[in-house]
C-alpha cells in the first residue's frame, strides 16, 4: 500500500507519542516532532506507512540516543496477556469450534497496537475480546480454519507483544511442527522481537526466527535470505496487523492477513468498516 494523506497525521501523533514514551521533556519532544514533520515533507508518498515508521524511530533515537521507545510497554503487555492465557485458553476448549475461537481471539490480540492506538489500556483489550466472540468475522473464516489444518507448511509472520501469547491459542491447536513463527528483526514499534518471542514462550511452543528487518511490517526487498527461503516454501502465509497488510503483495493467494480494522484507510482498502475483525485472503 502507498501512504495516503490521511496517514500524515496518524504519522504524526505516532510520532509525539513514541516521544513521550521516552522522555516528559517537551522540548526534546517539539524536536523529534519538528524533525519528523520535515521528513514527512519530502517523503516518497508511493511507499507504504511503516517505511516512514521506521524513520520516525530512528529519528527518535538520533534526537533521545533510545532506540527501543516501546520496550516497557512491550514487557508490560507481555506479562498482562500471559496472566490472561489460562482463561483464553478455557475460552477456546470450551466452544463448540475451538480453532474457529482461537482465530477469533488471535485477531483480538491485534488490538494491541501502540502504533495505531496510543492510549491503549487493559480494558480495552477486555472489550475487544467480548467483540471477538459477539461479532462477525468479516471474510471466509471457514476456509481458512480448512486451510489451517490440512497446509503442509505454515509461515505465520507475527505482529505486536502482547498479541503474540493471543496467536498461541491457535498455535496450540494445530500441528506445530509444520509452522514457523516470524518476528520483526529487531525495535519497530510496539511489535514483537525475538526477545519477546521468548519472553512468552512462543520460542519454545515453535521454530521461530526473524524476518531480518526492523520495519513494522515485512518489506520482502530487505527481508533476510532466511526468511525469504520460508516464505517462498509456505504453501499458507498467516500476516497479522495492519503493517503487514500494507507492505506483503495483495496478489498472493497463500497469504491470509489476520487484522483488527484500526484506521479508515486500511479498512477502506479491504472493504470493510472501521473496528472489524478481518480475515482478508489474498489473490482474489
Amino acid at each position: 500500500m502507498k501512504t495516503y494523506n490521511d496517514c500524515i497525521p496518524c504519522l504524526v501523533r505516532q510520532a509525539l507519542g513514541a516521544a513521550r514514551f521516552v522522555t516528559e521533556d517537551e522540548k526534546i519532544q517539539e524536536t523529534v516532532l519538528k524533525r519528523c514533520l520535515a521528513a514527512m515533507a519530502v517523503m516518497d508518498m508511493d511507499q507504504s506507512p511503516p517505511i516512514m515508521a521506521r524513520l520516525i524511530q530512528r529519528i527518535i533515537y538520533e534526537v533521545t540516543g533510545n532506540e527501543d521507545p516501546y520496550k516497557k510497554v512491550k514487557k508490560k503487555f507481555n506479562a498482562f496477556c500471559l496472566d490472561l492465557i489460562g482463561e483464553l485458553r478455557a475460552m477456546v476448549e470450551s466452544s463448540k469450534f475451538p480453532l474457529e475461537t482461537a482465530v477469533r481471539l488471535s485477531i483480538a490480540g491485534n488490538i494491541i497496537d501502540f502504533g495505531a492506538i496510543s492510549t491503549l489500556d487493559q480494558k480495552t483489550v477486555f472489550a475487544t475480546v467480548d467483540h471477538a466472540m459477539e461479532n462477525t468475522v468479516k471474510g471466509d473464516m471457514e476456509a481458512l480454519v480448512e486451510r489451517l489444518v490440512s497446509a503442509d507448511s505454515i509461515l505465520w509472520i507475527a505482529d505486536n507483544a502482547g498479541e503474540i501469547v493471543f496467536d498461541r491459542l491457535v498455535l496450540e491447536k494445530i500441528n506445530r511442527d509444520r509452522v514457523i513463527f516470524v518476528v520483526r528483526g529487531g525495535p519497530a514499534l510496539n511489535d514483537a522481537t525475538l526477545e519477546d518471542a521468548a519472553e512468552t514462550g512462543l520460542t519454545e511452543l515453535v521454530t521461530t526466527i526473524d524476518s531480518g528487518v526492523a520495519i513494522p511490517g515485512t518489506v520482502l526487498e530487505e527481508c533476510s535470505t532466511v526468511f525469504l527461503d520460508a516464505f517462498n516454501r509456505a504453501d499458507l502465509i498467516i500476516a497479522k496487523g495492519q503493517g503487514n497488510y500494507e507492505t506483503l503483495p495483495h496478489d498472493d493467494d497463500r497469504i491470509v492477513f489476520l487484522f483488527k480494522a484500526k484506521c479508515q484507510v486500511v479498512a477502506g482498502s479491504a472493504g470493510v468498516n472501521l473496528n472489524d475483525m478481518v480475515v482478508y485472503r489474498g489473490g482474489i
